[in-house]
């Protein structure tokens, strides 16, 4: 079988653009090897406040760490989001750091089923494709 060099370049730039499309839709991870994170705990202070805690060992120094909050209903609607529950400058290799900070819901009505949390170390990060880490965890009532 013998391809002209159109059939060759057309080949090539789907395979390019498949390649893209899978690193652009990527999920974030929550195996970093960069950062580890421990015992997120999410609790309700009511009136539609949540405290936010864990503790984070980065593996490599960073220049900037942040974490976000997206809460959800039990029919998966959007119900909250905290773009900057936390955040740190210049955090240091292999030194534990307890994170804590506050998240809120739109409404103290709307109890969520889950929150999603999203580490960045980007201070303009707010897109959960650029994550450096993710974790769901379940709220339980």
């Amino acid at each position: 079988m013998k391809f002209n060099s159109k059939a060759l370049a057309i080949i090539m730039i789907m395979a390019v653009s498949l390649i893209a499309t899978s690193v652009v839709f990527a999920e974030p991870t929550n195996n970093n090897p960069d950062l580890d994170v421990q015992d997120i705990q999410i609790t309700s202070q009511g009136y539609s406040m949540y405290d936010v805690s864990c503790t984070i060992t980065p593996k490599k120094s960073f220049s900037y760490l942040g974490i976000e909050v997206t809460f959800y209903d039990s029919s998966n609607a959007v119900i909250g989001k905290s773009p900057l529950v936390w955040n740190m400058n210049n955090p240091t290799a292999n030194e534990a750091i307890k994170a804590s900070g506050t998240a809120t819901t739109d409404s103290d009505s709307s109890t969520p089923a889950r929150a999603e949390v999203y580490i960045y170390d980007s201070a303009f990060g707010s897109d959960p494709n650029d994550a450096i880490y993710h974790e769901t965890v379940n709220m339980t009532g």
